[in-house]
């Protein structure tokens, strides 16, 4: 399969104040995105128009011999909103980024995500003016330009001294 990837820029992205549920299970991505929206729902919160954001969580080894994996989802929210009901409050992102789109992510994802971060990956090691940064790493599901969906990598940079 050849994969697609956008350009990568550096983007400052601002905090981002959201409702975030953690799973792990054979799909992590799926029960996570599942449960924030049906939280937002049931809080009379729509889940279209909000940015969000998501990243793979170790699991033990135990986890994996039984397919598992482990994801965070989190849904950008207002300030008035209070998690409750098994969702959590953090603060993603705040700082610099290398960021690159993998086109139409979803139509063999277990190729093209991990294709993907590591070309972002590559970008970074070798930029001479950015650095990996100490946060984490983010992705942002967006609707595909040509059909599907797109997911957006976020790479955390730091200046090279």
């Amino acid at each position: 399969m050849t994969h697609s990837f956008g350009p990568i820029t550096v983007e400052e992205l601002p905090p981002q104040r959201v409702v975030c549920y953690r799973t792990i299970s054979s799909e992590p991505e799926e029960d996570s995105i599942r449960f924030v929206h049906n939280w937002l729902a049931a809080h009379g919160l729509s889940s279209e128009g909000r940015r969000n954001f998501g990243f793979d969580v170790p699991v033990s080894r135990a986890e994996l011999d039984l397919g598992r994996r482990g994801y965070e989802y989190g849904s950008a929210v207002p300030d008035d909103v209070k998690p409750d009901d098994g969702v959590q409050e953090r603060v993603y992102g705040g700082g610099m980024y290398a960021v690159m789109r993998v086109v139409n992510a979803f139509e063999a994802p277990f190729e093209s995500i991990p294709t993907g971060w590591n070309h972002l990956n590559q970008w970074v090691d070798a930029h001479p003016d950015w650095k990996p940064g100490c946060s984490l790493c983010y992705e942002e599901l967006m609707p595909g330009e040509s059909g599907g969906n797109d997911l957006v990598l976020y790479h955390p940079l730091e200046p090279r001294q």
